[in-house]
This record gives C-alpha cells, structure tokens and sequence, in this order.
C-alpha cells in the first residue's frame, strides 16, 4: 500500500571518481529512507528495490538528473516522498506540496 513521508533531512553526496559522475541523495523521512543512487549515463540502470526489513527504498536514476534533486531538496518545502514498494519495481515520487506560489521573491 502507497504512504506519504514528510522528509525531515537530506545528506547528498558526489562521486566525481575516474571521470565518472556518480552521486547519492540520502532523503531521511519519519519511519523509512529513501536512498537516490544517481548512475553515469554510460551505465545501465539497475531496478528499484526496498527493503521491508529496513524501511528503506533504493531508486535510481541518471546523473544528470542530480542537480534536478539537490535544488528541490534544498529549496522546496516541505518535501515528501510516496513510497509505492507493492509496485514492480517499487515506484518512488519526492515532491514539494503546501509550498505557497512565489516563494516570496521578488
């Protein structure tokens, strides 16, 4: 069954090894995680998983989509995660919900 988690932190990590791009966002919510595991482009992208055991998800996704993540992470608010682990594979969406229009910039 589908469950909404407010995020509550984030740790975001960069693995600029050998020429690659890889990197990870870490999203800590109430009682699960989810682990964002960004993959160069010259590799293949492994399926979802969770695990039931932990509570936590593991999605991955391109590394040129890590910039797209860190910026809503650290600028949006708040963030929540839909955490779909019945899918197959499990099926994850971060978002910003509530936030109200503007931001307040001017």
């Amino acid at each position: 069954m589908a469950t909404i988690e407010p995020v509550k932190r984030y740790s975001a990590f960069l693995y600029p090894n050998e020429g690659r791009r890889d990197g990870r966002i870490n999203l800590y919510c109430s009682t699960k995680r989810l682990y964002l595991i960004f993959k160069d482009t010259s590799d293949p992208l492994p399926a979802n998983y969770y695990n039931d055991t932990h509570n936590i998800g593991v999605a991955y996704q391109r590394a040129d989509m890590y910039e797209h993540y860190v910026d809503l992470v650290r600028n949006e608010g708040p963030i929540s995660v839909t955490f779909r682990p019945e899918d197959t594979p499990p099926v994850y969406v971060v978002y910003a919900a509530s936030e109200p229009p503007g931001e307040g910039e001017v």
